[in-house]
């Protein structure tokens, strides 16, 4: 890779949604990051500072802004739950990785049941945080969601954890997967789907199978997930270039496509700036289900739209992707290449 520098596509110069932070976001997001925290023996200063550096939280607070507290709280720890778990299993081999989404998954289908009776585990056994965090806060979620969110949101976290034993499996074999098959996977493992089903609770609202359904509403979901999830990948390409990671679509281009860094970069822009195009066709497109699920309607694609717009500023505000870089990465929008650093073996 002979560049030393690439440039970000201007996204947002072409997001024009309003930018908006909940009120009580700062707190919040503080009372998610001692609850994870605390879920650990082994938190050294290494872990708290990466906690502090990817304000999960803050993310939250942008997306889910018209939440009340008990609702946005929720959010903040599932965007943890998210994260850390992309995290984690980055750093898994295949089987690890498929026990901690047993573990996870079955605390989310089985959350009231003690950690040694739903897993057949010795009696007095130490729940993981992997299991313990996930039955905490679902038990919560459960007091006031619909049966028809719940249903919606199951499905899409198992299908994220899915997709990241795919990805955890092919990272160990050092499989490039083709084009089409890494979009497949990755409308998945990025998490998007579980957080944007998640619009629905924290917005108290309840939005008929048929509706949420419909061949629109899926595909703006769908327009969302894949714009946040490949600028995500431009965002996040030095720190995984650095660390020889392939699994990403600036890669996929380079290697399967035969492009420069930069080429590749702005193909994938292009990809982004497609799915903002269609996210905005369709929503001029919406048909009418009757005032009262319209209103409802409305205020779940302004969730959408809070999607689109947090995730760029938030890249750029985190620690996660640039470091102390990221204020003057958005400003200039120019990425100097970080130097090869190995795994440890």
């Amino acid at each position: 890779m002979s560049r030393a520098t690439f440039t970000i596509p201007d996204f947002i110069a072409r997001c024009s949604f309003p930018l908006q932070y909940h009120l009580h976001g700062d707190a919040i997001a503080q009372d998610s990051d001692d609850w994870y925290r605390k879920a650990f023996n082994n938190f050294d200063r290494a872990s708290l500072k990466k906690l502090s550096m990817l304000m999960a939280g803050k993310l939250s607070a942008y997306v889910y802004n018209d939440s009340d507290i008990f609702h946005l709280r929720a959010s903040c720890d599932l965007m943890q739950l998210i994260f850390h778990y992309g995290d984690l299993t980055d750093d898994l081999g295949a089987a690890e990785n498929k026990t901690s989404a047993d573990l996870m998954m079955n605390a989310l289908w089985f959350p009231e049941l003690q950690y040694e009776k739903s897993t057949r585990s010795h009696p007095g056994s130490t729940e993981p945080a992997v299991s313990k965090l996930p039955r905490d806060f679902w038990l919560r979620c459960v007091r006031d969601a619909s049966p028809a969110f719940e249903r919606r949101f199951l499905e899409s976290f198992g299908l994220f954890l899915e997709a990241r034993n795919i990805q955890c499996k092919h990272r160990s074999e050092n499989v490039i997967p083709t084009l089409e098959e890494y979009i497949d996977i990755r409308r998945d493992s990025s998490g998007l789907k579980p957080l944007i089903d998640f619009l629905e609770y924290t917005l108290q609202i309840d939005i008929p199978e048929q509706v949420m359904e419909h061949p629109i509403m899926h595909a703006m979901k769908q327009d969302v997930n894949d714009f946040c999830t490949w600028t995500n990948d431009i965002f996040s390409f030095n720190k995984e270039q650095a660390c020889e990671d392939t699994y990403n679509m600036v890669i996929i281009f380079m290697k399967q496509h035969d492009m420069e860094l930069q080429e590749a970069i702005d193909t994938v822009g292009e990809m982004c700036f497609k799915a903002l195009e269609s996210f905005e066709y369709y929503k001029t497109k919406l048909p009418s289900w009757g005032e009262d699920i319209d209103i409802q309607i409305a205020r779940y694609i302004k969730g959408l739209e809070n999607w689109l717009i947090a995730c760029l500023h938030w890249s750029y505000m985190s620690g996660r992707y640039f470091s102390t870089e990221g204020m003057n990465i958005k400003r200039t929008r120019i990425v100097n290449l970080l130097p090869l650093r190995k795994k440890a073996q």
